[in-house]
């Protein structure tokens, strides 16, 4: 994987600063290319064609590309563009994105299969073309202010150069409702970033910018939809397992993530299947409710892997680093452990493989099973149990009963897509209100349509919100800090709107969830890890807010709000109550912090 920058002037000091701070992203090369219009700049994590003929910025008749990502079909459109007369002169997916954009201009992106983000300087038109992959898999953001136009891999390449910005409050509601930013905003104002599915045309005479959507989830699931069940009901497995071929398409060593649950589980067998000797890799940890050690254990001895594993421990340096390394506040704590199991994956392999997005595309969060089971619940009977769930004791136990009762009967919303949001949220519009003060801006005036109901609309709104900008935000950061690539053999995107147009009993059927997922898993894997309760890749908070100097200084101390922003006092109240146990306030309280933390170095980089 790579990293990008570029702005729309002549400046080449600015650019070398700008690709500076994504060297992480690139270690293995760095290019530039600047004229009397632009300037643009690129690292390099060497992956397909390791040589010098992969070095970018690439050019092709008027044409330069800086490019992030990895095009799994390169090799079927490189013959395609052969049969038309193109002649490549490397080996890499980069020549061939290039080539395809002066073959097929804009609409280029809709033959790739893969993950990207890129830029395509065309000299003739006088514009730079930006694109991101389908899914949002890799980011890509920029700034403008009417004149200076500025594009990166990560916000805070961006902010030497746009100079002072300003935070956006709006973001920092999303950010407090939802853990993370959505939409197309960051946590700066006049800083963007572009949308899964999303292109963008910068006329650099005009300087205008115009966008457009190259791809809609809700109507790839439509046109699936008219098509006969069995049929599609056949062509899922043979679809995961050639997504998860193509992904291993590399010139470097490969691995995969495994933890022994049924998503990363799926992907390590069927590379077993193909590859012996194959390496996967899992992090354990001392509190055995978080740990999944075990399991992992058991599906490696069953697919016959090279299993690396590590017991490590997160500690406050670790969790200073990871902040630091954020673009803007992320309230996924998850991130911390992926950032450990990336560091130990990249001491062997360059690429690994991951299970992510699993659960978006088979239906298996707890949150969608809480919606099936909320239609038959009447809403007056879920108010009536609300004295008693808030009356049950907090525990430190990994995702327990009490928190998932609390949770649906306390954010019961009579909108179901209100509804998932509030089941998703640390602090919902009431308790926001209260943190914010005159900051507060209510939900409905910042999350734009929430689409239909049903347990599809739950998927399509996560694949919309959630998804690319905390899953996969998450695992971007994490992974980047170490140079490590990870490929999403899930997101495939001739797989995902075929699964979601399928009937709902295909992912939860009698409380059981993913059920498709784990009748295909039944030929690959032991019971076991079928048929294993869901816990994903959690961190115990909680503990760590009693027993953290740091993470408690930056909740108490008054100097840590001076932006204004958050209310001290009710800050203070939220820990009161978790440091007596009279309440688990671990998820809001984790958040003040991360924000607190990442405001103050922020400011200081």
């Amino acid at each position: 994987m790579c990293g990008i920058a570029g702005f729309n002037w002549n400046n080449a000091e600015q650019i070398r600063q700008m690709t500076g701070i994504l060297c992480h992203r690139g270690p293995d090369d760095e290019g530039f290319y600047c004229d009397e219009r632009v300037c643009l700049g690129h690292r390099r994590l060497s992956i397909i064609d390791t040589s010098t003929r992969g070095h970018q910025p690439m050019a092709f008749e008027g044409l330069q590309i800086v490019y992030n990502g990895e095009v799994y079909n390169y090799r079927q459109l490189r013959t395609e563009l052969e049969s038309a007369g193109y002649r490549f002169h490397s080996d890499t997916d980069t020549e061939v994105v290039l080539l395809s954009y002066h073959r097929w201009g804009l609409d280029c992106v809709n033959r790739f299969n893969g993950m990207w983000a890129f830029c395509i300087y065309d000299a003739n038109k006088r514009t730079l073309f930006l694109s991101r992959d389908r899914f949002g898999v890799k980011p890509l953001y920029y700034y403008f202010d009417g004149q200076r136009f500025i594009f990166a891999s990560e916000l805070k390449a961006l902010r030497p150069i746009a100079g002072n910005l300003r935070t956006n409050n709006t973001a920092v509601n999303y950010f407090f409702y939802q853990k993370y930013i959505g939409a197309d905003m960051t946590i700066f104002e006049n800083c963007s970033k572009l949308r899964p599915s999303e292109n963008l045309v910068f006329d650099l005479a005009k300087k205008q910018i115009h966008k457009s959507i190259y791809f809609t989830l809700p109507d790839a699931v439509e046109q699936h939809r008219g098509r006969d069940l069995t049929e599609r009901l056949d062509e899922v497995e043979g679809l995961v397992s050639d997504a998860v071929t193509k992904r291993l398409i590399a010139d470097v060593p490969v691995g995969s993530f495994l933890s022994g649950g049924l998503d990363s589980s799926v992907i390590s067998a069927m590379i077993a299947r193909q590859r012996r000797d194959f390496q996967t890799f899992s992090i354990g940890f001392e509190d055995d409710s978080y740990d999944e050690v075990p399991f992992s254990r058991i599906a490696a001895e069953h697919i016959h892997t090279r299993h690396h594993v590590e017991y490590l421990k997160i500690d406050e340096p670790l969790i200073e680093r990871v902040i630091r390394q954020m673009d803007e506040p992320l309230g996924d704590a998850s991130v911390l452990p992926t950032a450990l199991l990336s560091q130990m994956t990249r001491r062997h392999v360059t690429v690994c493989l991951s299970g992510d997005a699993g659960d978006e595309v088979f239906g298996g969060y707890d949150s969608y099973l809480a919606h099936q089971l909320a239609r038959f619940i009447p809403a007056g009977l879920v108010r009536m149990s609300r004295p008693l769930a808030a009356m049950l004791p907090p525990s430190e136990k990994k995702l327990h009963l009490a928190f998932k009762m609390q949770k649906f009967a306390g954010d019961y919303h009579p909108d179901p897509g209100r509804r998932h949001l509030d089941w998703m949220a640390a602090f919902t519009d009431r308790d926001r209100r209260a943190l914010l003060g005159d900051n507060f801006i209510p939900a409905e005036d910042f999350m734009g349509p929430l689409g239909s109901g049903g347990l599809t609309g739950m998927q399509l709104n996560d694949f919309q919100r959630y998804l690319p900008e905390d899953i996969l935000k998450k695992v971007d950061t994490a992974s980047m800090m170490h140079s490590l690539e990870v490929r999403t053999p899930f997101l495939d995107y001739r797989l995902v709107p075929l699964v979601l147009s399928l009937p709902d009993r295909y992912k939860i059927r009698y409380l059981r969830t993913k059920r498709l997922l784990k009748d295909i898993a039944a030929g690959l894997l032991p019971g076991e890890i079928v048929h294993r309760k869901k816990r994903g890749f959690t961190v115990p908070v909680s503990a760590w807010l009693r027993k953290s100097p740091l993470i408690r200084q930056f909740i108490t101390d008054r100097e840590f709000y001076g932006h204004g922003l958050v209310n001290y006092d009710y800050a203070a109240r939220l820990l009161a109550e978790h440091i007596h146990k009279s309440r688990d306030n671990a998820r809001k309280l984790w958040l003040i912090f991360v924000f607190n933390y990442w405001r103050h170095t922020a400011d200081r980089r």
